[in-house]
């Protein structure tokens, strides 16, 4: 997987064994939707992963990033996505993203869940009024009655917009 815009453009990003990445059509698409909104943004990236949309955030002109992410695995090669990078503004937090306690607001705060766990309500109360824009990248099987949905085959990626 690479880094399709910014800075950081054409970069691999490694990606550990077991974890489901963003395609790079629905990548794209979330960061055309947001647009400019990115710039100078304050980015919370929760269940991240390898990192790809954080690092894409921060590519494209996010000012910072949180990443937020349980598995000591993969936060290793979080970490050596970030040092590839020599990203600045960054931090990692090691922990189940829905036991997180904010005290701070984000500009945007992206969140990929494991598919069909129940995640997405317990989301939408806990991060919702702690950024401006909340996208949520889900299965089509877990609908969700709020924000706007876009589907992109089996994936679904659910923007909340408390502008």
């Amino acid at each position: 997987m690479r880094i399709i815009g910014g800075i950081y453009k054409g970069y691999e990003i490694k990606m550990p064994k077991g974890i489901r990445p963003t395609s790079g059509l629905v990548k794209e698409s979330i960061f055309n939707i947001i647009g400019n909104r990115i710039l100078g943004a304050k980015v919370l990236d929760l269940f991240c992963g390898s990192g790809a949309i954080g690092l894409e955030a921060l590519s494209r002109g996010a000012q910072s990033a949180t990443f937020v992410e349980k598995n000591k695995r993969v936060v290793r090669v979080l970490m050596k996505n970030i040092k590839k990078l020599d990203c600045s503004d960054v931090d990692v937090i090691s922990m189940d993203a829905m036991k997180l306690s904010l005290d701070s607001t984000y500009d945007i705060i992206f969140a990929d869940p494991p598919y069909d766990m129940g995640y997405l309500e317990r989301l939408i109360r806990k991060f919702n009024k702690s950024g401006k824009i909340l996208v949520i990248e889900h299965s089509i099987r877990e609908r969700l009655d709020v924000g706007e949905t876009r589907r992109y085959g089996d994936t679904l990626v659910t923007y909340i917009w408390n502008l």
